[in-house]
């Protein structure tokens, strides 16, 4: 997912990447989440959202993952905080507010279908993405602004970890999967300078040897100067992994940053559609990482 501070993982600032290797390391057991853990979502029959698989696992040879939306999303308690005090009543359970995560991201394809093209720093196309996640919600067409208005003042000016802390467990544990078989692995994040930090604060993975899963480089888009749909900033990934755009593939959750960005890059790209929210596009889609560990795997 791309996007504000406010938003998760996505601001373009400054300048550096961390690097490793491209090696990866043997997965570690996962640490205990806690209530940041998102359940899998139970009402989705997984196989509706697998579509035919657009890429061949035998012509991978590396993977990269986005953040926000493939890891982690907005947790549900700053949201119920923020909204609560203007009289508004939300649901408690947490797979609500993944389902309207995923709604946000298909607001956002809808509006990139409409216009033909999206700015990825244009509040506009955030506040759109707001609408549709709090509509997702419950939130009366009547009341939208003023709980975008007040979730916004909620949440602006905390740190990206204390707010986009819902970790999605199939998706990690699919990641560790990954890192596990020895294909190397990277990440490219639109983010706010603490990618990095973010994922050693919540135990997904490191760059190079520790006690967490160990990826080769993490580029962020708040320290590189650039962000998805730009793509020059997947280019210190592959410098680091060493391996052709073709046959490194990207994974992420929106159309406008990931597939569009990844894909000018020459790369071939999965969206994690999980409700199926996408079934009209025809680019390659999957439910969760696990999905997508079970099919390269096979090719290993």
């Amino acid at each position: 997912m791309t996007g504000s501070q406010t938003l998760g993982d996505d601001r373009p600032v400054a300048r550096g990447v961390s690097q490793s290797s491209p090696s990866g390391a043997a997965a570690v057991a996962a640490p205990a989440y806690g209530d940041h853990v998102l359940s899998d979502p139970p009402a989705v029959d997984a196989t509706s959202a697998v579509p035919t698989l657009a890429v061949d696992p035998s012509a991978i040879d590396a993977v990269v993952f986005d953040i926000g939306g493939v890891f982690a999303i907005r947790h549900h308690e700053p949201v119920l905080a923020g909204l609560a005090p203007a009289g508004f009543e939300l649901p408690g359970d947490a797979d609500d507010y993944h389902r309207a995560h995923h709604s946000g991201v298909r607001a956002m394809s809808d509006l990139l279908a409409r216009a033909g093209t999206v700015q990825e720093e244009d509040p506009a196309m955030w506040l759109h993405w707001e609408r549709a996640y709090l509509r997702s919600l419950g939130v009366s067409e009547d009341r939208l602004d003023e709980a975008v208005r007040s979730l916004l003042a909620a949440v602006s000016g905390s740190e990206v970890k204390n707010v986009w802390r819902q970790l999605l467990p199939a998706n990690i544990r699919g990641f560790r999967r990954i890192v596990a078989s020895g294909l190397p692995v990277a990440v490219v994040s639109n983010n706010d300078g603490t990618a990095e930090e973010q994922l050693r604060h919540f135990g997904i993975c490191q760059v190079g040897p520790g006690p967490l899963p160990s990826v080769a480089i993490v580029v962020d888009s708040g320290l590189v100067g650039c962000a998805k749909p730009d793509p020059a900033i997947f280019r210190p990934a592959l410098d680091t992994l060493g391996t052709s755009p073709a046959r490194t593939l990207y994974v992420g959750d929106t159309v406008h940053a990931d597939v569009r960005g990844a894909g000018a890059a020459g790369m071939p790209v999965i969206q994690l559609d999980p409700y199926d929210l996408h079934a009209d596009f025809d680019h390659a889609r999957l439910p969760d990482v696990d999905a997508l560990a079970d099919l390269l795997l096979v090719a290993r």
